[in-house]
């Protein structure tokens, strides 16, 4: 007995039963999702822009500088230093921590949260730093809302803490709770790639079945039009080889493919260069498998629209939070960006031929920069072409000639008269003292 013998005895059982347009409809409208992190880190374009960029902050080292008037130093063994890129107290590692809050700040409206653990409660000590899930963390409203005066505490894992107990970076806020995240504000866009995705997936579990209508000489009930229902939903939602007999009197017509299906490629691209404006990321970063492969401009354009906003927001959190008050005038964190150009040996090494020559760096700087050993080369590259100017004393230096002539003590001479000659004109000093050095030791 084939399936169709119980569609046409259902439907002579049933005539008077009533049929709706929904019953007429075998398949169904797909309801809107809604998009939340688990949703847009199943979209592939998405997930690798939130990877890129967290990966990129987490490789960077934090370094903490004083300064002293018009020099800076860097304090390399400062305990939060060392948590910050190694050892943290918990088991994130420090480079563990600043991913996991960059993937927070893209992608909840809480943003990344870090827990300062102090020795004491009245201790300026801090003993371990601990990464909370931006789940688990519940700002807390003001009983009565001050737009001006903004104040701010958590709710984490039932107890209450104050702002200064927390490290926060927040995308785009406006009142220093929540932020707005790239998911929230671009929900519709999101919604369109990951339903396309969907879509995608019902072709592959159809197994490439054509969509279609099926015909009737005779008039089915509501019965038999449930039970060929069901049966055409298990043929297209299973790979497996099942088969819908069709009795005499119905049969099966192709439709059109739609111009959805025909440009489903097109619709992905176009869906993943929306994602990647999300971030402001440049595509040939994500085609090209990173940033070794791809174009310099590329590359610049990833640290200069993608990286650096992100690094200012961090940066002005942890001295925020991390500093004491008595050192906030005067101490502040930041991240080494030259680990920018180790991914290039060409171009870092470049670069620091630049910098030594120009004087900005010694030798043993270059060598600590690459975890060298020091030569015990205390010395700044100088040309002796370069003519130095001595602002402070009002000077010019001559390295090349041996003199140092003084623009204060220089006599003036009529217009049309012969500058005055090197035989006791000008004044030749060595040093503040005033000596004047013998000329013949001088002449070239």
């Amino acid at each position: 007995m084939g399936i169709m013998d119980y569609f046409v005895r259902a439907s002579e059982s049933a005539d008077d039963e009533s049929v709706t347009g929904d019953d007429l409809l075998i398949g169904g409208v797909t309801p809107l999702v809604t998009i939340t992190k688990t949703e847009a880190m199943a979209i592939p374009a998405f997930a690798a822009c939130v990877d890129t960029i967290s990966g990129t902050v987490a490789s960077l080292p934090v370094k903490l500088y004083a300064r002293n008037g018009d020099s800076v130093m860097e304090l390399e063994n400062d305990p939060r230093v060392l948590m910050l890129n190694g050892d943290t107290g918990d088991l994130l590692t420090g480079p563990e921590m600043k991913k996991a809050m960059i993937e927070d700040y893209y992608c909840s409206d809480v943003g990344g949260n870090m827990f300062i653990n102090y020795a004491s409660p009245y201790s300026n000590e801090i003993e371990s730093l601990h990464y909370v899930r931006a789940e688990d963390v519940c700002p807390m409203e003001d009983e009565v809302y001050d737009p001006i005066f903004k104040h701010v505490a958590y709710m984490i894992g039932g107890r209450r803490y104050e702002q200064w107990q927390v490290v926060r970076v927040l995308r785009s806020t406006r009142n220093g709770r929540f932020g707005r995240s790239v998911i929230t504000a671009n929900q519709v866009a999101l919604s369109v790639a990951y339903m396309t995705m969907l879509y995608e997936r019902s072709l592959v579990q159809r197994g490439g079945s054509k969509r279609g209508f099926l015909k009737s000489a005779k008039g089915l009930g509501k019965n038999a039009l449930e039970a060929l229902k069901n049966a055409w939903r298990r043929f297209y939602g299973s790979t497996d080889e099942s088969v819908v007999v069709l009795n005499n009197g119905m049969e099966f017509q192709e439709a059109s493919a739609s111009s959805t299906e025909m440009q489903l490629n097109e619709n992905k691209q176009t869906n993943a260069n929306d994602i990647y404006s999300m971030f402001k990321m440049p595509p040939e970063i994500i085609r090209s498998g990173g940033t070794d492969n791809a174009s310099k401009n590329a590359r610049d354009n990833y640290i200069r629209f993608c990286i650096m906003d992100v690094l200012a927001a961090f940066v002005a959190s942890l001295n925020r939070s991390l500093l004491l008050e008595s050192e906030k005038p005067t101490h502040f964190f930041g991240f080494d960006l030259s680990e920018f150009t180790k991914a290039d040996v060409k171009e870092r090494w470049e670069a620091w031929t630049i910098a030594k020559e120009g004087g900005f760096v010694m030798v043993d700087e270059v060598r600590k920069s690459e975890n060298m050993p020091p030569l015990g080369m205390e010395y700044t590259n100088m040309g002796l072409q370069d003519v130095l100017f001595d602002a402070k004393r009002n000077r010019i230096i001559v390295p090349n000639m041996g003199k140092v002539i003084d623009l204060d003590d220089l006599q003036p001479y009529e217009p049309g008269e012969q500058p005055a000659s090197d035989d006791g004109n000008v004044q030749e000093q060595t040093d503040e003292g005033g000596e004047t050095e013998d000329e013949g030791q001088h002449q070239s």
